[in-house]
């Protein structure tokens, strides 16, 4: 009798030992579940992040295109075997900043309005012709020259500035960093003031970004300026509509993609750079720029 009881317990307690691997599979399930939570909620830095340490590891850069035609389409331009998941991340990521820029447009053309309120339709200056046009490297903000500037000068026109200081407003709290480029015809300019259109179209996009600085919140290393002359033409320049197209302005809104390949911000630099009362200024070592009187001769 000892002995079948004995063998009784044996078998009753090999029922019960399912129990353990039974837990350990709710406890991985369970694990498993709030890790995916976590990968749902990941915010657009996180996710940039992990697609940029990826891109790394694999050794390649997986571009994403974006056409004019249908700025909803975030077409990868190659899918290589075994990067899938670098694309899903790309994609999703250039998602999110698409909804963001479309929403970044919407406020501009809003805070334009309210800027111009206050004007006389016929007095208003053609906000119409600013265009937004999404490339792969970001948003794109039309500005004809003319909305800015006279012929030749690099002077902001006073009757625009509601359509700066609304761009401005929209601007300045964005994370993104922001190009701003000149870029001229092919008629060439031959000034004290201005030797060429390289120096012409620097001088403009010099100048919007320090009234960038002097009106708004903006932090200097957030801000650059290019000059481009004649030589990133949109348009024909053999006629004077097509050389209307190619004197601009773009305010370029960069992607993070895009921000990936621009110069990193130092804090070691920072030595280099006096800001007083909130306005950008040279080094105090480097002598004033030379004032040359206003030229009369203009080519652009």
């Amino acid at each position: 009798m000892a002995r079948r009881k004995k063998k009784h317990d044996e078998e009753h307690e090999n029922l019960e030992r399912w129990l353990v691997s039974y837990a350990d599979f709710i406890t991985l399930l369970f694990a498993f579940f709030v890790t995916m939570y976590a990968i749902s909620r990941v915010d657009e830095q996180k996710l940039g992040s992990a697609v940029e340490s990826l891109q790394r590891a694999l050794g390649s850069l997986i571009p994403v295109q974006i056409t004019q035609r249908d700025a909803g389409a975030f077409t990868p331009t190659s899918t290589p075997i075994g990067k899938g998941i670098i694309n899903d991340l790309d994609i999703r990521l250039a998602e999110r900043e698409r909804k963001a820029f479309e929403k970044l447009v919407a406020e501009i053309q809003k805070q334009i309005e309210e800027n111009l309120m206050g004007i006389e339709q016929r007095k208003r200056p053609p906000f119409n012709q600013i265009k937004y046009i999404l490339e792969k490297r970001g948003l794109v903000i039309r500005v004809p020259d003319s909305l800015f500037f006279n012929s030749g000068e690099a002077s902001i026109r006073p009757e625009f500035i509601p359509i700066l200081n609304a761009l401005g407003k929209s601007l300045e709290t964005i994370p993104n960093l922001i190009r701003i480029e000149g870029h001229t015809d092919s008629v060439p300019i031959q000034t004290a003031k201005f030797p060429s259109n390289w120096e012409l179209s620097t001088a403009r996009a010099t100048t919007v970004v320090r009234y960038f600085i002097s009106n708004f919140n903006f932090k200097p290393e957030k801000l650059s300026a290019t000059g481009f002359a004649e030589f990133r033409p949109i348009a024909t320049n053999a006629t004077p509509e097509g050389r209307a197209l190619n004197r601009r302005v773009d305010v370029v809104i960069l992607s993070s993609a895009e921000e990936n390949f621009e110069p990193k911000h130092e804090e070691s630099a920072d030595r280099n750079i006096r800001e007083e009362g909130g306005k950008f200024s040279p080094p105090h070592h480097l002598p004033p720029p030379k004032q040359f009187p206003r030229a009369s001769q203009t080519g652009v």
